[in-house]
């Protein structure tokens, strides 16, 4: 018979309960925890996922406080070190030019004052205070740039989509002008040999017409040979009145 657990009946206070997950949290191997593996596990120990849900929209809050706080401690220390440059630059430039021409010293009253606002300029960028209007804005601000940055993606990939579509119409409408063509040449090619395969020899010319034909070339014939015997007899008879001359 196996040994019952002696710490499977004990109890923990919340306190217990947090130190002991985070411990456990600490000790495991880090990585990223999805939302629904989050509320899978919270509803294995017993907390709703009402809870969860309202927990992480505060979480997801504070992140955003702490991004938007993040922003404009970084802009403030830009703002001052651009600040502090030109600080250095132009009261460098005084001091050579007071150094460089006659008469007393002048340089150190506008570093005096100008140093003055540099440094209360110093608390305001170094200082972590940040009004609740100026976080408030700073969030409104990064939704903003996350909402316009997504319809970029948005528009770009509606874009390309366009693009793929277009592309493929037009390939569609080449291959089918291809084989349009294709199918034409075919059937024009078998009609091609119908045609010469049907089509008998030509008939010769009738008999009737050869008869008459001949009919008409006949007389020619006969005139032609009665030309020829006339002039056969009338040179044998000059020939005849020739010799008798002699």
């Amino acid at each position: 018979m196996a040994k019952p657990d002696n710490q499977s009946g004990r109890q923990y206070t919340e306190a217990e309960v947090r130190a002991i997950l985070e411990r456990a949290l600490r000790g495991a191997q880090a990585r990223e925890v999805g939302h629904d593996e989050l509320v899978a596990a919270a509803e294995e120990i017993g907390i709703s996922r009402a809870a969860i849900e309202a927990a992480s929209r505060d979480i997801e809050l504070v992140r955003g406080e702490e991004d938007a706080r993040a922003a404009i401690m970084a802009r403030r220390r830009k703002g001052f070190r651009s600040h502090l440059f030109s600080f250095v630059v132009v009261n460098a430039f005084l001091f050579a030019i007071n150094a460089l021409t006659p008469g007393p010293w002048w340089f150190f009253w506008p570093l005096l004052g100008w140093g003055l606002g540099l440094a209360f300029h110093a608390r305001a960028a170094l200082s972590s205070d940040v009004s609740p209007r100026r976080l408030r804005r700073e969030i409104e601000r990064s939704a903003e740039r996350a909402r316009r940055e997504e319809l970029r993606r948005l528009k770009e990939r509606r874009t390309a989509e366009r693009l793929e579509r277009k592309q493929r119409l037009e390939r569609s409408a080449e291959d089918l002008g291809h084989a349009v063509e294709e199918g034409v040449a075919t059937v024009l090619s078998r009609i091609a040999q119908e045609i010469r395969g049907s089509v008998p020899p030509g008939p010769g010319p009738a008999p009737a017409e050869e008869a008459a034909r001949r009919q008409r070339i006949a007389p020619l014939d006969a005139d032609d040979a009665e030309s020829e015997a006339l002039g056969e007899e009338e040179a044998e008879r000059a020939g005849r009145r020739g010799r008798g001359r002699r």
